[in-house]
C-alpha cells in the first residue's frame, strides 16, 4: 500500500531514474499512450490469458462478433450486423461485409467458425471455459452466415460474444510451436501473436515485459467503437509501485489503476493529474481446499472455514484499505450479475466465534497453513493480520499469475487470495458457475450445487434460473467453501490531458480516448 512516505519514496524515485517530462516518451507531443501494472504479460491472446491487462490489451485490437457499450450498457453489432435465435440452441448471426484483418485478409464466416471450433475443443487449452464450452459446433454455410449450436439453452451467450471472444483468420494456429511440459509435449496455442480486426494493430509485443499497438487507419468508420484517436499504446510492466507513481507525476506514464485510497488526493491535487474512481465487478476472495484436493488439510473441516469467515473483518478491508466503489462481497458472485440475489446465513466479524471454532475442531493453538496470492499484495497481508489474531498461521508464497496458475488447476492450494472480473460478464453464470461445477478451479465438490448451476446456466425461464442460482449460493455459503472478502473499487489516475472515460468494468476503452484540445 502507498503511504505518505512512499508519495515521497517515488518522487525520490523519479529523481533518481532522471524522469522528467522532457524525457518522457508519453503523452500529448508524442501521441503516445503509456500505460502500466505490476502484471507480466506472457501473452496477449485473450483464450489463453484471462489477466484483465491482457482483456484491456486484447479489446484495443481484437474486435468481437457483439458489442457492448461500455457507457449506456446497449448490446450493438461489432463485427456481426446482427443476429437470430432459429432455435433455444440454435443462433445465427450475419458478418460485415469488407472487413480486413490485421495482416489484410478479407474476414470471412469460416474464420469465426474455425475461431471457435478450436476454442470449444476440451483440449484446446482455453483458460476461462464457461465462453466456449457451451458450443456444440459452429457452421459457415455461407461467407457471411455463422450458426451456433449449443449444447443446451445459453442465455448468456450474447454476454459471451461482447468483447471477450476474438476472432483469428482461419489456420490461426497452425502456426503453434510444439513445447515439452512436465515431460509432455503440447502446442503453446497462446504463443502465436494475435491477428484481429479491430482499433488497434499489434506492433511488437515483448513477453513479460511490454506491448506496444498502433491505430488502424483502416479501420470501419460505422463501428460502435468509433475511430481510434490516439496514435500509438504501449503497456509496461512496472512491478514497483514507487515507479509507477514517479513515471505517472514526471510525464513517462499516462494512465494507471489501483491507486490507494490515502494517495488518492494527494495525486489529484496535482494539476497534471486526473483522479477518477468507479466500482467493477471484480471480486476478492479466498479459496478454500474443502474437497481435500492437495491431501489431507485443516479446510475440509466446515468449522475452520466458518472460522476464517469470522475472523476477518471484511468491512474493515473494503473500506479503509481497498476504497471508493468497493463494497463487502455476500457471495460469490458480484450484485450487478443476473441471478446474484438470494438470503443466505451471514458470518459476522466474531474473533472470538472464530477462535471457538477453531477449538471445537480440534486447534486450539491454531495451526500453520500455506497461502498464495497473486495481487494486491497488501489486501493479502491485511488477510493474514486477521487470521494470525486467532490462531492461524500463514506463509504466503505470493507468485505471478503464470506462476500460479498451474498450482491452482492441479489441485496445490490449499488457501489461495484470488480475484476474478467474470470477465465484464453480467451473469452469475460468469462467476459462481466457473467456481462450482467440478472445473479445474473447483475445490469444493459439491454434486447438488454443481447440478443446481448447470440447470440454472442452461434454463431460458429467468424466476427459475434466479430460485437456482439463489440455492447454489446459500449453500455455498452455509458451507463456507469461499470466504468472499469484497468487490473492488479502482482507482485510476492518468495525465489531465487525455480525455478518458471511465467506466464500472474494470477496463480502459483507450480506443474512446482522445487528447484534449
Amino acid at each position: 500500500m502507498m503511504t505518505t512516505r512512499s508519495m515521497a519514496a517515488a518522487l525520490t524515485v523519479a529523481a533518481a531514474l532522471g524522469l522528467g517530462a522532457g524525457a518522457a516518451q508519453a503523452g500529448k507531443a508524442d501521441d503516445t499512450l503509456v500505460f502500466a501494472s505490476a502484471s507480466e504479460v506472457d501473452t496477449v491472446d485473450l483464450y489463453y490469458q484471462n489477466l484483465r491487462e491482457v482483456v484491456i490489451i486484447a479489446q484495443q485490437m481484437c474486435d468481437t462478433l457483439m458489442y457492448r457499450d461500455p457507457i449506456k450498457g446497449e448490446y450493438k453489432p461489432l463485427l456481426s450486423t446482427g443476429y437470430r435465435w432459429i432455435d433455444d440452441k440454435t443462433l445465427e448471426f450475419k458478418l460485415r461485409k469488407g472487413l480486413k484483418f490485421s495482416n489484410g485478409k478479407e474476414l470471412t464466416a469460416a474464420d469465426v467458425a474455425y475461431t471457435y471450433n478450436h476454442a470449444r475443443q476440451p483440449d484446446s487449452g482455453v483458460v476461462t471455459r464457461l465462453l466456449v464450452d457451451w458450443i456444440e459446433n459452429v457452421e459457415a454455410p455461407s461467407a457471411d452466415t455463422v450458426i451456433f449450436k449449443a449444447k443446451a439453452p445459453t442465455p448468456a451467450a450474447i454476454e459471451y460474444f461482447s468483447g471477450i471472444t476474438p476472432i483469428y483468420p482461419e489456420g490461426h494456429y497452425d502456426k503453434a510451436p510444439t513445447v515439452n511440459t512436465g515431460g509432455k509435449a503440447r502446442r503453446d496455442w497462446g504463443a502465436v501473436q494475435p491477428v484481429c480486426v479491430g482499433p488497434y494493430n499489434l506492433k511488437e509485443f515483448k513477453s513479460g515485459s511490454s506491448v506496444t499497438l498502433v491505430k488502424n487507419d483502416a479501420y470501419f468508420a460505422d463501428s460502435p467503437k468509433g475511430k481510434p484517436s490516439i496514435g500509438t499504446l504501449i503497456y509496461k510492466t512496472i512491478p514497483d509501485t514507487d515507479t509507477q507513481l514517479a513515471e505517472l507525476v514526471t510525464g513517462g506514464l499516462d494512465w494507471i489503476w489501483g491507486v490507494p485510497s490515502e494517495n488518492a488526493k494527494q495525486l489529484a491535487a496535482m494539476p497534471s493529474v486526473t483522479v477518477k474512481a468507479a466500482p467493477t465487478t471484480r471480486m476478492s476472495f479466498l479459496s478454500l481446499d474443502a474437497a481435500g484436493r492437495s491431501g489431507d488439510n485443516p479446510m475440509k473441516d466446515v468449522r475452520v472455514r466458518r472460522a476464517m469467515f469470522h475472523a476477518i473483518d471484511r468491512a474493515a478491508i473494503s473500506r479503509e484499505l481497498v476504497g471508493e466503489g468497493s463494497e463487502v462481497l455476500r457471495f460469490m458472485c458480484d450484485a450487478r450479475q443476473f441471478g446474484c440475489d438470494t438470503k443466505t446465513e451471514e458470518y459476522a466479524y466474531d474473533p472470538a466465534k472464530a477462535k471457538a471454532l477453531l477449538k471445537e475442531a480440534g486447534h486450539p493453538d491454531g495451526f500453520t497453513i500455506p497461502i498464495y496470492a497473486y495481487r494486491d499484495r497488501p489486501y493479502t497481508e491485511a488477510v493474514m493480520n486477521y487470521l494470525r489474531a486467532v490462531g492461524i498461521k500463514t506463509d504466503l508464497r505470493y507468485l505471478q499469475w503464470r506462476a500460479l496458475r498451474p498450482i491452482l488447476q492441479e489441485g496445490k492450494a490449499e488457501v489461495a487470495h484470488l480475484s476474478w472480473g467474470s470477465q465484464g460478464v453480467l451473469d452469475a453464470s460468469a462467476s459462481v458457475s466457473n467456481y462450482f461445477k467440478f472445473s479445474i478451479d473447483d475445490y469444493a465438490r459439491d454434486e447438488q450445487v454443481r447440478d443446481w448451476l448447470q440447470a440454472a446456466d442452461t434454463s431460458v425461464d429467468p424466476e427459475k434460473r434466479k430460485e437456482l442460482y439463489g440455492k447454489a449460493l446459500a449453500r455455498i455459503n452455509e458451507q463456507a467453501y469461499m470466504v468472499p472478502l469484497f468487490s473492488y473499487g479502482r482507482t485510476y489516475a492518468f495525465n489531465a490531458e487525455l480525455d478518458l472515460p471511465v467506466t464500472p468494468d474494470e477496463l480502459a476503452h483507450f480506443y474512446l480516448a482522445r487528447w484534449k484540445k
